[in-house]
């Protein structure tokens, strides 16, 4: 644990450093659209009914694109969509990923609607030595979430799934981990307890999650009061994190701007190429990586450009990219831990 801290505090110094001379960085953390198809019909999401785009990326493309210098330092890669296993080269895209950069955490995002076919892939990659998180998505603890992802029987899919993946994390400790993401919306908000009893049972971590708004989702807020006094009661319950503290403070109308790190440490890349800072910012394209090289792009004006967007931005409270942009500069995350030392116990706890 004390290399790792030492090894953050040297990062986020370098960080700060670079930062002030006005010297790009180099990203850490890549969120990647492996494919824009979806097989689920979610009331709260409309991926689904989005022109899917006619040509992917190839294993070729992506080899070209992984293999780019400006990732060299890169540690975790959220493989996601639309259903990232509907993308045929699935499997090879992962093991190329893993060819790449062998010690980086792959998450493999699923609704868990083919949940035999990413049972199998999962066990087939872990025996390779393939560092997996495998997150899916819960949204009810009973057939009220098929109600709402539009799928019949999607529920049971789920729960074998997870139990499938739970005993697979006991053959490979070291190589496993599972998160089961939760978006606390008016659709889930009293669903909530009983989906945290169901992952505590299973011994599967809850991640309670904002209903984000953004073009990528094709969806709409709800802003009425009788669903904040709601969402205060079910967030105020959550266990401390970066993410509650701002949910909070967002639900009781105060400012939750951070320094987004979004075109630094972290950034998406689309299935056809295209390099945007977030899902917040999805329609914010600044590059494609089909027509020059990751480091042109993150050297050029629109990218320039796209980091004063992304500073001005209010601050969201996106799981991934909230925590990444603190974690780039070390004394934010160092902050929390100072504000509530119970936490570091109770992480230590988790990890033994």
């Amino acid at each position: 644990m004390l290399k790792k801290l030492f090894a953050r505090f040297w990062l986020g110094n370098k960080n700060l450093l670079l930062k002030m001379i006005g010297r790009p960085l180099k990203p850490r953390w890549l969120w990647f659209e492996a494919t824009d198809y979806c097989n689920s019909h979610c009331t709260h999401c409309h991926i689904w009914q989005k022109q899917t785009h006619a040509k992917h990326l190839s294993l070729e493309e992506l080899r070209r694109i992984f293999s780019d210098p400006l990732l060299n330092e890169l540690e975790f890669i959220t493989n996601s969509g639309g259903e990232a296993i509907l993308n045929p080269n699935f499997k090879d895209m992962m093991r190329l990923e893993h060819e790449l950069f062998p010690d980086a955490l792959l998450n493999i995002s699923t609704n868990a609607i083919l949940a035999e076919k990413v049972l199998a892939l999962t066990a087939e990659l872990l025996a390779e030595g393939l560092n997996l998180n495998l997150g899916v998505s819960l949204d009810a603890a009973s057939e009220k979430h098929d109600q709402i992802r539009g799928v019949p029987g999607n529920f049971k899919k789920l729960d074998y799934l997870l139990r499938g993946a739970v005993a697979l994390r006991e053959k490979y400790p070291k190589n496993l981990t599972i998160t089961a993401g939760f978006t606390l919306s008016r659709l889930t908000i009293d669903e909530w307890e009983a989906a945290q009893e169901y992952a505590s049972r299973l011994g599967i971590e809850l991640m309670v999650q904002w209903y984000n708004q953004s073009s990528f989702y094709g969806n709409e807020a709800d802003d009425s009061e009788a669903l904040k006094e709601k969402m205060l009661a079910a967030v105020s319950a959550q266990p401390q994190s970066s993410v509650r503290e701002r949910w909070l403070k967002l639900l009781n109308n105060r400012s939750i701007k951070f320094r987004c790190l979004a075109v630094d440490t972290f950034f998406v890349l689309k299935c056809d190429g295209a390099v945007a800072p977030c899902l917040s910012r999805w329609d914010l394209v600044f590059g494609n990586a089909r027509d020059k090289s990751l480091t042109e792009i993150w050297r050029s004006p629109e990218a320039k450009a796209a980091r004063k967007i992304v500073a001005q931005c209010p601050g969201c409270l996106n799981s991934w990219g909230l925590n990444w942009s603190l974690s780039s500069f070390f004394y934010p995350r160092l902050m929390f831990f100072v504000r509530h030392p119970q936490e570091i116990v109770r992480r230590l706890k988790e990890k033994k």
